[in-house]
Protein backbone atom coordinates (compact mmCIF):
# COMPACT_ATOMS: atom_id res chain seq x y z
CA UNK A 1 0.00 0.00 0.00
CA UNK A 2 2.64 2.51 0.52
CA UNK A 3 4.90 2.02 -2.33
CA UNK A 4 1.13 2.84 -4.34
CA UNK A 5 0.59 5.87 -2.13
CA UNK A 6 4.26 7.20 -2.94
CA UNK A 7 3.75 6.63 -6.51
CA UNK A 8 0.66 8.55 -6.53
CA UNK A 9 2.18 11.63 -4.49
CA UNK A 10 5.03 11.53 -7.33
CA UNK A 11 2.66 11.78 -10.07
CA UNK A 12 1.02 14.37 -8.06
CA UNK A 13 3.78 16.20 -7.64
CA UNK A 14 5.50 16.06 -11.51
CA UNK A 15 1.58 17.10 -12.46
CA UNK A 16 1.82 20.36 -10.20
CA UNK A 17 5.55 21.01 -11.79
CA UNK A 18 4.09 20.59 -15.00
CA UNK A 19 1.14 23.30 -14.46
CA UNK A 20 3.51 25.83 -13.52
CA UNK A 21 5.29 25.30 -16.90
CA UNK A 22 2.15 25.60 -18.48
CA UNK A 23 1.27 28.79 -16.69
CA UNK A 24 4.38 30.19 -17.20
CA UNK A 25 4.57 29.30 -21.02
CA UNK A 26 0.93 31.15 -21.79
CA UNK A 27 2.21 34.54 -19.72
CA UNK A 28 4.99 34.52 -21.96
CA UNK A 29 2.03 35.48 -24.91
CA UNK A 30 -0.37 37.33 -22.73
CA UNK A 31 -2.29 39.13 -25.93
CA UNK A 32 -2.65 35.52 -27.30
CA UNK A 33 -4.13 34.76 -23.93
CA UNK A 34 -5.92 38.06 -23.96
CA UNK A 35 -7.93 37.15 -27.78
CA UNK A 36 -8.71 33.30 -26.39
CA UNK A 37 -10.27 34.90 -23.37
CA UNK A 38 -12.29 37.13 -25.29
CA UNK A 39 -13.50 34.67 -27.97
CA UNK A 40 -15.49 32.82 -25.56
CA UNK A 41 -17.97 35.97 -24.69
CA UNK A 42 -18.62 36.00 -28.53
CA UNK A 43 -19.25 31.87 -28.58
CA UNK A 44 -21.67 32.57 -25.64
CA UNK A 45 -23.85 35.08 -27.47
CA UNK A 46 -24.38 33.33 -30.40
CA UNK A 47 -25.63 30.08 -28.96
CA UNK A 48 -27.50 31.86 -26.21
CA UNK A 49 -29.36 33.68 -29.01
CA UNK A 50 -29.33 30.29 -31.08
CA UNK A 51 -31.68 29.11 -28.42
CA UNK A 52 -33.40 32.31 -27.94
CA UNK A 53 -34.78 31.89 -30.92
CA UNK A 54 -35.92 27.87 -31.31
CA UNK A 55 -37.89 28.92 -28.19
CA UNK A 56 -39.33 31.51 -29.59
CA UNK A 57 -41.04 28.72 -31.85
CA UNK A 58 -41.52 25.89 -29.34
CA UNK A 59 -41.87 25.96 -25.44
CA UNK A 60 -39.91 22.67 -25.34
CA UNK A 61 -37.16 20.90 -27.06
CA UNK A 62 -37.26 17.39 -26.57
CA UNK A 63 -39.29 17.89 -23.52
CA UNK A 64 -37.05 20.35 -22.03
CA UNK A 65 -37.55 23.94 -21.36
CA UNK A 66 -35.26 26.95 -22.18
CA UNK A 67 -33.95 26.96 -18.95
CA UNK A 68 -32.95 23.30 -18.53
CA UNK A 69 -31.49 23.17 -22.21
CA UNK A 70 -29.38 26.08 -21.47
CA UNK A 71 -27.91 24.35 -17.99
CA UNK A 72 -27.42 21.36 -20.23
CA UNK A 73 -25.33 23.52 -22.09
CA UNK A 74 -23.68 25.00 -19.46
CA UNK A 75 -22.86 21.54 -18.02
CA UNK A 76 -21.83 19.73 -21.25
CA UNK A 77 -19.57 23.29 -22.50
CA UNK A 78 -18.05 23.04 -19.16
CA UNK A 79 -17.06 19.24 -18.87
CA UNK A 80 -15.67 20.36 -22.75
CA UNK A 81 -13.40 23.03 -21.66
CA UNK A 82 -11.79 21.14 -18.91
CA UNK A 83 -11.23 17.60 -21.06
CA UNK A 84 -9.69 20.34 -24.14
CA UNK A 85 -7.58 22.40 -21.31
CA UNK A 86 -6.24 18.91 -19.58
CA UNK A 87 -5.46 16.16 -22.19
CA UNK A 88 -7.01 16.68 -25.83
CA UNK A 89 -4.74 19.43 -26.85
CA UNK A 90 -1.95 16.40 -25.32
CA UNK A 91 -3.15 14.06 -27.30
CA UNK A 92 -3.38 16.00 -30.35
CA UNK A 93 0.44 16.61 -29.76
CA UNK A 94 0.86 12.66 -28.97
CA UNK A 95 -0.22 12.30 -32.83
CA UNK A 96 2.48 14.66 -34.47
CA UNK A 97 4.99 12.80 -31.61
CA UNK A 98 4.46 9.31 -33.28
CA UNK A 99 4.37 10.74 -36.62
CA UNK A 100 7.35 12.83 -36.76
CA UNK A 101 9.48 10.23 -34.64
CA UNK A 102 10.06 12.61 -31.40
CA UNK A 103 7.89 10.17 -29.14
CA UNK A 104 11.27 8.68 -28.68
CA UNK A 105 11.68 11.26 -26.16
CA UNK A 106 8.83 10.54 -24.19
CA UNK A 107 9.59 6.82 -23.66
CA UNK A 108 13.08 7.96 -22.56
CA UNK A 109 11.38 9.53 -20.25
CA UNK A 110 11.41 7.83 -16.39
CA UNK A 111 8.28 8.16 -16.27
CA UNK A 112 4.77 6.58 -17.51
CA UNK A 113 4.61 7.24 -21.33
CA UNK A 114 0.94 7.19 -21.39
CA UNK A 115 0.79 10.09 -18.45
CA UNK A 116 2.93 12.18 -19.99
CA UNK A 117 1.70 12.12 -23.79
CA UNK A 118 -1.62 12.51 -21.98
CA UNK A 119 -1.54 15.16 -19.72
CA UNK A 120 1.73 16.83 -20.28
CA UNK A 121 0.59 20.54 -20.93
CA UNK A 122 -2.68 22.15 -19.47
CA UNK A 123 -3.84 25.09 -21.54
CA UNK A 124 -4.58 27.96 -19.55
CA UNK A 125 -5.34 29.89 -22.94
CA UNK A 126 -9.24 28.62 -22.43
CA UNK A 127 -9.33 29.93 -18.82
CA UNK A 128 -12.07 32.46 -19.84
CA UNK A 129 -13.73 29.86 -21.79
CA UNK A 130 -14.21 27.64 -18.72
CA UNK A 131 -15.53 30.87 -16.40
CA UNK A 132 -17.81 31.62 -19.44
CA UNK A 133 -18.77 28.41 -19.03
CA UNK A 134 -19.45 28.39 -15.71
CA UNK A 135 -21.29 31.30 -15.66
CA UNK A 136 -23.90 29.84 -17.95
CA UNK A 137 -24.06 26.94 -15.19
CA UNK A 138 -24.61 29.23 -12.58
CA UNK A 139 -27.13 31.32 -13.98
CA UNK A 140 -29.44 28.64 -15.12
CA UNK A 141 -28.74 26.44 -12.21
CA UNK A 142 -30.33 28.75 -9.78
CA UNK A 143 -33.57 29.06 -12.33
CA UNK A 144 -34.02 24.87 -12.25
CA UNK A 145 -32.93 24.96 -8.67
CA UNK A 146 -36.51 24.25 -8.00
CA UNK A 147 -36.21 21.01 -9.90
CA UNK A 148 -32.98 19.73 -8.51
CA UNK A 149 -33.00 17.80 -4.87
CA UNK A 150 -29.70 17.89 -2.74
CA UNK A 151 -30.02 13.40 -2.66
CA UNK A 152 -29.42 13.86 -6.39
CA UNK A 153 -25.68 15.66 -6.32
CA UNK A 154 -23.83 12.90 -4.90
CA UNK A 155 -24.80 11.26 -8.32
CA UNK A 156 -24.56 14.38 -10.49
CA UNK A 157 -20.91 14.90 -9.20
CA UNK A 158 -20.18 11.29 -9.54
CA UNK A 159 -21.52 11.15 -13.63
CA UNK A 160 -19.53 14.67 -14.21
CA UNK A 161 -16.82 12.01 -12.95
CA UNK A 162 -17.20 9.81 -14.80
CA UNK A 163 -17.99 11.73 -17.84
CA UNK A 164 -14.16 13.01 -17.74
CA UNK A 165 -13.16 9.38 -17.24
CA UNK A 166 -15.13 8.48 -20.44
CA UNK A 167 -14.45 11.41 -22.58
CA UNK A 168 -10.46 10.92 -22.07
CA UNK A 169 -10.53 6.78 -22.29
CA UNK A 170 -12.43 7.40 -25.68
CA UNK A 171 -10.26 10.21 -27.50
CA UNK A 172 -7.05 7.80 -25.99
CA UNK A 173 -7.91 4.89 -27.82
CA UNK A 174 -8.49 6.83 -30.85
CA UNK A 175 -5.46 8.97 -30.37
CA UNK A 176 -3.89 5.44 -30.14
CA UNK A 177 -4.51 4.88 -33.71
CA UNK A 178 -1.64 6.90 -34.47
CA UNK A 179 0.35 3.73 -34.12
CA UNK A 180 -1.27 2.25 -37.10
CA UNK A 181 -1.93 5.04 -39.09
CA UNK A 182 -0.37 7.91 -41.05
CA UNK A 183 -2.45 10.69 -39.40
CA UNK A 184 -4.96 10.01 -36.53
CA UNK A 185 -6.20 13.40 -36.17
CA UNK A 186 -9.40 13.40 -38.03
CA UNK A 187 -10.29 11.00 -35.53
CA UNK A 188 -10.24 13.21 -32.50
CA UNK A 189 -11.42 16.11 -34.77
CA UNK A 190 -14.70 13.95 -35.88
CA UNK A 191 -15.07 12.77 -31.86
CA UNK A 192 -14.82 16.81 -31.19
CA UNK A 193 -18.01 17.79 -33.97
CA UNK A 194 -20.25 14.41 -33.25
CA UNK A 195 -19.75 15.87 -29.45
CA UNK A 196 -22.34 18.87 -30.35
CA UNK A 197 -25.14 16.18 -30.33
CA UNK A 198 -24.49 16.29 -26.90
CA UNK A 199 -25.34 19.98 -26.30
CA UNK A 200 -28.79 18.99 -26.87
CA UNK A 201 -31.65 16.66 -24.90
CA UNK A 202 -31.44 13.27 -26.03
CA UNK A 203 -35.30 13.43 -26.77
CA UNK A 204 -34.71 15.34 -29.92
CA UNK A 205 -33.22 11.88 -31.18
CA UNK A 206 -34.77 8.74 -32.08
CA UNK A 207 -34.41 5.72 -29.59
CA UNK A 208 -31.60 3.85 -32.14
CA UNK A 209 -29.67 7.10 -32.15
CA UNK A 210 -29.74 7.53 -28.31
CA UNK A 211 -28.38 3.99 -28.26
CA UNK A 212 -25.76 4.54 -30.42
CA UNK A 213 -24.73 8.00 -28.38
CA UNK A 214 -24.82 6.11 -25.33
CA UNK A 215 -22.78 2.52 -25.73
CA UNK A 216 -20.77 2.69 -29.29
CA UNK A 217 -20.05 6.41 -29.27
CA UNK A 218 -20.82 7.85 -25.49
CA UNK A 219 -21.47 11.71 -25.81
CA UNK A 220 -24.37 11.56 -23.69
CA UNK A 221 -22.43 10.77 -21.07
CA UNK A 222 -19.89 13.95 -21.96
CA UNK A 223 -22.55 16.16 -20.59
CA UNK A 224 -26.44 15.28 -20.95
CA UNK A 225 -26.59 12.44 -18.61
CA UNK A 226 -25.22 14.38 -15.44
CA UNK A 227 -27.92 16.95 -16.35
CA UNK A 228 -30.84 14.66 -16.57
CA UNK A 229 -29.63 12.77 -13.61
CA UNK A 230 -29.48 16.12 -11.53
CA UNK A 231 -32.85 17.00 -13.13
CA UNK A 232 -34.87 14.48 -11.95
CA UNK A 233 -35.12 12.55 -15.56
CA UNK A 234 -32.90 9.41 -15.47
CA UNK A 235 -32.83 7.04 -12.66
CA UNK A 236 -29.85 5.38 -11.01
CA UNK A 237 -29.13 2.43 -13.61
CA UNK A 238 -27.08 5.04 -15.62
CA UNK A 239 -24.93 5.63 -12.55
CA UNK A 240 -23.78 1.54 -12.80
CA UNK A 241 -23.28 1.65 -16.77
CA UNK A 242 -21.09 4.16 -16.78
CA UNK A 243 -19.38 2.07 -14.46
CA UNK A 244 -19.07 -0.90 -16.44
CA UNK A 245 -18.39 1.79 -19.80
CA UNK A 246 -15.26 3.43 -17.62
CA UNK A 247 -13.77 -0.47 -17.17
CA UNK A 248 -14.50 -1.66 -20.74
CA UNK A 249 -12.95 1.75 -22.19
CA UNK A 250 -10.24 1.18 -19.37
CA UNK A 251 -9.34 -2.13 -21.01
CA UNK A 252 -9.62 -1.55 -24.44
CA UNK A 253 -7.54 1.74 -24.40
CA UNK A 254 -4.75 -0.45 -22.07
CA UNK A 255 -4.83 -3.42 -25.17
CA UNK A 256 -4.76 -0.60 -27.87
CA UNK A 257 -1.68 0.83 -26.17
CA UNK A 258 0.29 -2.05 -25.32
CA UNK A 259 0.00 -3.38 -28.78
CA UNK A 260 0.92 0.48 -30.60
CA UNK A 261 4.04 0.51 -27.99
CA UNK A 262 4.91 -3.11 -29.58
CA UNK A 263 3.93 -1.65 -33.06
CA UNK A 264 6.13 1.48 -33.12
CA UNK A 265 8.94 2.04 -34.75
CA UNK A 266 11.47 4.81 -33.53
CA UNK A 267 13.25 7.28 -35.61
CA UNK A 268 16.81 5.61 -34.77
CA UNK A 269 15.27 2.31 -36.35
Amino acid sequence: MKPLVSEIRRYLRLWRLLLRLSLSEMLMFRINGLLFGLAPIVWAATVLIFLGVIFSKVKTLGGWSLWETVFLLGVSETVFVVYWASFLINLRNFINEVRTGRFDQSLLKPINSRFLVSFRTLDFTLLGSFINSLAIFVVSLAKVSDQIHFSRLPGFLFLLAAAYAICYLFHFIFASLAFWVVNARPFLDWIFEIADFGHYPAGIYPPSLRMFFTFFIPILFFGYFPTAFLLGRLDNLYLGIAILLILALSIISRLVWRAGLQRYQSASS
